[in-house]
């Protein structure tokens, strides 16, 4: 019954991430119009709206929240642009920061398996493919450089980091030096359920983190291996798929 339920959960994984394959690079990496918080941690609310007029120009209004509804204080805005004589607030650098849950689609291109039973450490880097859920923290880093023209060239950075868990399918080489207490008549590759938990960070659109994590091979022959629900630990890379 076991061994089913982790065969349905290899399904519906390998079904949700093939039909997100041919997804759209995410909104996560492009600055955008939004509620931005200006201060990463406070004990009170630092919010602003942010309007991206075009590639060198933004307005940033305060935002207060009431009971009933949030109000954009049109009144107070600001205006950054490259045309610009001088700086605004006399800062050439502005962060805003947005919270959100994040949903990847990862691989774990290398993993590595502490010895056990005789076999040595390894750096496995079988086929594997796992959705990733977690909690997310994006920062937009926005420098306005001085140009010999005497305005100002916006540069806008992004980095982001998650922490969060995964699940998934991976291959792996059976043999039985891999089995113990049977013997099996030939080598083949297994089906094995991959778990655990990640850190991921992104710059600009490139995701990659450390996962750790466990996995069960979803055969007859799983009670049997050496790594059942045993500890690895992985290099992941990423797409976020929201």
């Amino acid at each position: 019954m076991v061994r089913m339920y982790k065969f349905a959960c290899f399904i519906l994984i390998l079904s949700f991430l093939t039909s997100c394959s041919t997804l759209h690079k995410s909104s996560k990496y492009e600055f955008r119009d939004g509620i931005y918080q200006t201060k990463l941690v406070s004990k009170t609310k630092h919010e602003v709206y942010v309007f991206k007029i075009d590639d060198d120009s933004i307005i940033v209004c305060p935002v207060i929240e009431y009971p009933d509804s949030t109000a954009v204080l049109v009144k107070q805005k600001t205006i950054y642009t490259g045309l610009q004589k001088k700086i605004k607030d006399g800062y050439a650098r502005h962060i805003f920061y947005k919270n959100a849950f994040d949903i990847d689609a990862i691989t774990l291109p290398l993993l590595f398996r502490p010895a056990r039973d005789g076999i040595p450490n390894q750096l496995v880097t079988n086929f594997n493919g796992a959705l990733y859920l977690g909690y997310r923290t994006d920062a937009y880093i926005l420098d306005y450089a001085r140009t010999p023209f005497n305005s100002y060239k916006q540069n806008i950075k992004h980095y982001g980091v998650s922490s969060g868990l995964f699940l998934g399918a991976s291959s792996t080489f059976i043999d039985n030096n891999s089995i113990r207490n049977i013997y099996i008549d030939r080598d083949y590759e297994g089906v094995t359920l991959i778990y655990g938990l990640g850190i991921n960070m992104a710059i600009e659109n490139i995701n990659f983190g450390l996962a750790l994590g466990w996995s069960d091979l979803l055969d007859k022959y799983g009670e049997y291996w050496i790594y059942q629900g045993k500890p690895f630990i992985g290099f992941t890379l990423g797409i976020s798929l929201n």
